[in-house]
């Protein structure tokens, strides 16, 4: 039998009301509008580490292009472009080891290691191939991206007093649906 002190029963009902909302959201498609105005003390400016023992490693590329392929063969693939094996590329947090984000009032841009970055305004824009819906909900910043048959959601939430940053994602793929949850600390 496990006991559970106080704290951590709090703690899990707030992951438990994360999890449930984030997925809601997924199943949704498109939950209401999100809030454009960043709520008082949501500051994620600044740089941030993975805590790999509280995440998620990153998805199997390698099992999902077997996928891919099996399903290529099978000939039940219709774009390569909604492949899940792109998830890495089009949702760099999964990968990342380490965040560098600035914040301002109307966007964020986060640079994931060295070579990737991405600026995300808050509202709906067209980016690319990509529309992508960023702004609040319950207190959680959402990010929704959708391209074709690719359809993601980020939610990011600032813990322990802004020195942790949960970040739930879902995406749906064609064949796949990949759902990860990455947590890393301000430096």
């Amino acid at each position: 039998m496990f006991d559970i002190s106080l704290s951590s029963k709090a703690r899990l009902g707030s992951v438990w009301r994360f999890v449930c909302l984030a997925s809601y959201c997924l199943a949704v498609g498109a939950c209401s509008t999100l809030n454009t105005q960043v709520p008082a003390g949501f500051d994620l400016g600044g740089s941030w580490t993975i805590d790999a023992l509280a995440s998620d490693p990153p998805p199997d590329l390698k099992a999902m292009r077997l996928r891919a392929d099996r399903d290529a063969v099978r000939d039940r693939s219709r774009e390569a472009s909604t492949a899940a094996a792109f998830v890495l590329h089009d949702f760099p947090v999964l990968g990342a080891d380490a965040l560098e984000i600035e914040q301002s009032a109307d966007s964020m841009g986060v640079r994931y290691g060295e070579t990737t970055y991405r600026d995300i305004s808050w509202g709906e824009r067209k980016r690319d191939f990509w529309t992508v819906q960023a702004g609040w909900e319950e207190g959680l910043l959402v990010v929704r991206s959708k391209r074709g048959g690719v359809s993601g959601t980020e939610t990011l939430a600032l813990e322990e007093g802004g020195q942790r940053l949960r970040i739930v994602v879902h995406i749906k793929a064609e064949g796949e649906n990949v759902q990860a949850v990455r947590v890393f600390r301000r430096q």
